[in-house]
């Protein structure tokens, strides 16, 4: 019986071994450790899924070419640790609910995000250069007194005792206004403030799934809104991106197959890849998730970042059932330190997320809300402003990488925040690490994948300053040089490759 990668945690065998263990004879120790270390190292990661069941000691044995006594000592290994469980007649399982599972994939969680920056663990002083983290710095160009309350609009605020969970009601209705004034009618009952859109996501996954509920993700997406619902322990099941986002007959295949609870969307210059789903496309999601009952999460964090004309309507605008939950948030457009966001969806959905709420946070900070007000008022002019901005750090690093690195690859994006990068070679985990030895953070592809694939894809950001563009590029080709040169890639990824 072969070790085999799955999909779900319902068959029954694993298929060559090699793929998930890579040259696991390599090491010091005991065959037996090393074995049971690459077991461990895959389930960590999950190339091994909870809940499967591995092949007999005899079976493993005779597949590795080692005695069953190795194979048995490893197994024993890992279930002193609480990694595995053996039931009597029914074989060797990896442990659904083991404490050194969510350890190890915490560990993980944890890494992914300080990998992107995330977590600030580049400090101020350090020589490092971050082209990892997707967050603009804040507009410099506000209008005056646009980030300072007024002696009235503070006494106004310091007259409250109330936290205001649905959110402060002038910032409800300016929200409101803002949709209704771009052609989607709302209410400021329709709409929920929130601490940023990763709390937004956060609340819709927390309403909806309960343990090992599947949920519909983009491959590639937005690695926060995977750790939300990995957090929630959630079964992904990855809808492939492609030029124009994510293909209806996709959405509709996965539907059928997956019977989800959640599906989570972002058509708009879709993170990291930048793609932009046609209007037809969208009618279509819609309506298909509408006739499921299935409810959408359409995340437009990225949608004011236009670098060219693009009509990208809302997927609520063909929303007639209350399926379609629309996230937005002022941090990439105006300051992401303001922690302001929402959520707009049917006045019944918005009560529950408010309960939902309620449970781990009574409402978003005030003075921030009313600061809020007064910078969507400035919306327009700061849509433009970022154009300007982002426009020109694209094409700067979208003219390095054609002149120094013409044998990477990527589509010019129209919006967003980010250069979505095919290598000619290797894996981008393997480049980032060669990356930090010369002061540049990298996000490689597969952080940003469910089923861990795009190991050979890199997203760049364009949002340092041009001459921090210039000067991670120069210490980026010199990673590259460094990397390709010594003609090594993992083990893994030549097997699944």
């Amino acid at each position: 019986m072969a070790l085999e990668k799955r999909s779900n945690q319902t068959n029954n065998g694993l298929m060559n071994s090699t793929g998930f263990l890579g040259s696991w004879t390599n090491g010091q120790g005991p065959l037996h450790r090393r074995l049971s270390g690459s077991l461990r190292n895959a389930i960590e990661h999950g190339l091994l899924i909870q809940g499967t069941r591995l092949p007999s000691e005899r079976d493993l044995a005779q597949e590795l070419r080692v005695s069953r006594n190795t194979v048995v000592a490893a197994y024993n290994a890992l279930r002193d640790e609480g990694w595995l469980e053996s039931r009597t007649g029914d074989g060797t399982w990896i442990r659904r609910e083991s404490f050194a599972i969510r350890e190890a994939q915490e560990d993980v969680r944890i890494g992914r995000l300080a990998q992107s920056n995330l977590l600030g663990v580049m400090n101020p002083g350090e020589t490092s250069i971050d082209f990892a983290t997707g967050t603009p710095y804040p507009l410099r160009a506000f209008p005056p007194g646009a980030l300072s309350l007024s002696p009235q609009e503070n006494d106004r605020l310091l007259g409250t005792r109330l936290y205001y969970p649905f959110g402060w009601p002038a910032l409800r209705h300016a929200v409101a206004a803002h949709y209704t004034a771009s052609g989607l009618p709302t209410s400021p009952d329709d709409i929920l403030i929130t601490s940023g859109a990763q709390q937004a996501i956060m609340l819709i996954g927390n309403l909806f799934l309960q343990r090992g509920d599947p949920v519909l993700v983009e491959d590639p997406c937005y690695f926060g809104a995977l750790e939300a619902f990995r957090s929630l322990d959630s079964r992904l099941h990855a809808l492939s991106v492609g030029k124009t986002g994510v293909d209806p007959e996709v959405f509709r295949d996965a539907i059928t197959a997956a019977s989800p609870r959640l599906a989570y969307l972002t058509p708009t210059f879709q993170n990291p890849t930048g793609a932009v789903m046609p209007a037809m496309a969208r009618r279509q999601i819609v309506e298909l998730a509408s006739h499921r009952g299935l409810p959408v999460i359409d995340d437009r964090t990225l949608a004011d970042m236009a670098l060219e004309n693009v009509a990208a309507r809302p997927l609520a605008d063909w929303d007639r059932q209350g399926t379609v939950l629309t996230v937005g948030s002022l941090g990439k457009l105006m300051w992401a330190g303001l922690r302001i966001g929402w959520i707009r969806a049917s006045r019944h959905l918005i009560e529950r997320l408010v309960r939902v709420r309620m449970a781990t946070d009574l409402g978003t900070a005030l003075p921030t809300q009313a600061l809020a007000v007064k910078l969507l008022a400035f919306h327009k002019e700061a849509c433009a402003l970022r154009r300007e901005e982002l426009s020109v750090k694209r094409d700067l690093l979208a003219g390095l990488i054609r002149e120094q690195l013409s044998d990477w690859k990527f589509d010019l994006p129209s919006g967003g925040l980010f250069l979505w990068i095919r290598l000619p070679d290797g894996d981008a985990a393997e480049l980032a690490q060669v990356a930090m030895r010369h002061g540049l953070v990298l996000m490689p592809g597969s952080n940003m994948s469910a089923e861990q694939r795009h190991g050979n894809m890199l997203r760049l950001p364009f949002l340092l300053g041009q001459d921090d563009i210039r000067e991670g590029f120069e210490r980026l080709v010199a990673a590259w040089r460094e990397y390709s040169g010594t003609g090594r890639r993992s083990a893994v990824l030549q097997t699944l490759t």
